[in-house]
């Protein structure tokens, strides 16, 4: 069973790390509507910006999966 716990640690961190590189390699939106909440568009990101994006929603939904396994693991 300790091997298992340390491969999900394992995996927790590597897609933390993933996740990290994601946000940190996306581009900020422009403009000044942004910032004070005017975008009609917040959530349709096309091309390789919109796959990054769902990509990134992806492993964030990853990450709190493993994250309340890890929590809930009996040890």
């Amino acid at each position: 069973m300790d091997v298992l716990y340390t491969l999900v640690v394992l995996l927790f961190l590597g897609v933390a790390g993933l996740l990290v590189y994601l946000v940190l390699i996306q581009e900020p939106k422009q403009g000044a509507g942004d910032l004070m909440g005017a975008s009609a568009d917040l959530f349709s990101a096309r091309g390789v910006t919109g796959g990054l994006y769902r990509l990134t929603v992806v492993l964030g939904v990853v990450f709190a999966a493993l994250a309340l396994l890890l929590g809930l693991w009996p040890r």
